[in-house]
């Protein structure tokens, strides 16, 4: 047997061989690797368990421990809080609020359906909120409050079908009402046919409402048609809050009456 062939034959065999050896090396790895990632998963957990939880023999070192695992609760929380007074800082950053100061409220339930119903927050008189104040959410043009008892109040949304809002498209800066269906679904309704109005144009609250500040984020045009009688547009439009899983919102109030509930 020639020289070249021997040398070919060993060069084949030896691919053979590494090609094995990595089959062999997956196939175990495949195996054990989910084994060993665990057993070091649990390794760390035990020593951070240890660590944090088990009780030593110096009292100094046991505040030391209760003293982190409390920062590290209360760093979680005050993270969470920043998030939320960013999304209400840019909201009313891009606003024109007036002179008015921002309440929370949180929803405690709803009287009727997810969308359409009213809506019960802890807040009340003793609070300031007085009848027809505004309120919104990170998102945006929430509803009015349509009743006032001590301790909490009852919240229209613009998804009900007996509120009427006098709203503004941008940037066509076309005028209308937004009204809502049975069903929740916005309507800008009586919009001039030569308003130019166009899909993804944003609907805002104009100052012609006389309740509700100029510049609320109300929604969004999705689609534009004539209306029923041909002499005026009709949009719809895609509500800028989820009503579905809004769980906090915000209440406007007048200067006058946040001075004088804090004489009170």
């Amino acid at each position: 047997m020639s020289l070249a062939k021997k040398t070919r034959q060993s060069t084949m065999s030896n691919k053979g061989k590494r090609l094995l050896l990595y089959v062999v090396f997956s196939i175990t790895l495949l195996l054990i690797g989910p084994v060993l990632l665990g057993g070091l998963g649990s390794w760390m957990g035990a020593r951070f368990s240890t660590m944090f939880f088990n009780r030593s023999d110096s009292p100094v070192i046991d505040e030391l421990r209760n003293d982190i695992i409390f920062l590290l609760l209360e760093n979680a929380i005050l993270r969470e809080e920043a998030i939320k007074v960013d999304q209400y800082r840019i909201l009313l950053g891009i606003t024109r609020t007036g002179n008015r100061h921002a309440l929370p409220a949180r929803v405690l339930y709803r009287s009727e359906g997810l969308v359409t119903g009213t809506m019960v927050v802890d807040r009340g008189t003793r609070d300031g909120v007085v009848l027809n104040s505004v309120c919104i959410s990170s998102g945006g043009l929430v509803g009015i409050v349509s009743s006032v008892q001590e301790a909490t109040s009852e919240i229209l949304p613009v998804t009900n079908p007996s509120v009427n809002v006098s709203c503004v498209t941008w940037p066509s800066g076309a005028y209308g009402i937004l009204q809502s269906s049975s069903t929740g679904d916005l309507m800008l309704v009586h919009v001039d046919l030569t308003s130019g109005v166009e899909i993804g144009d944003r609907v805002l609250t104009s100052r012609f409402g006389g309740v509700y500040p100029d510049g609320l984020l109300a929604g969004i045009v999705t689609r534009v048609s004539s209306g029923e009688s041909g002499l005026a547009l009709k949009l719809n439009v895609e509500s800028a809050v989820d009503f579905r899983n809004t769980g906090e919102i915000l209440i406007l109030l007048p200067d006058e009456t946040f001075s004088g509930n804090t004489q009170d």
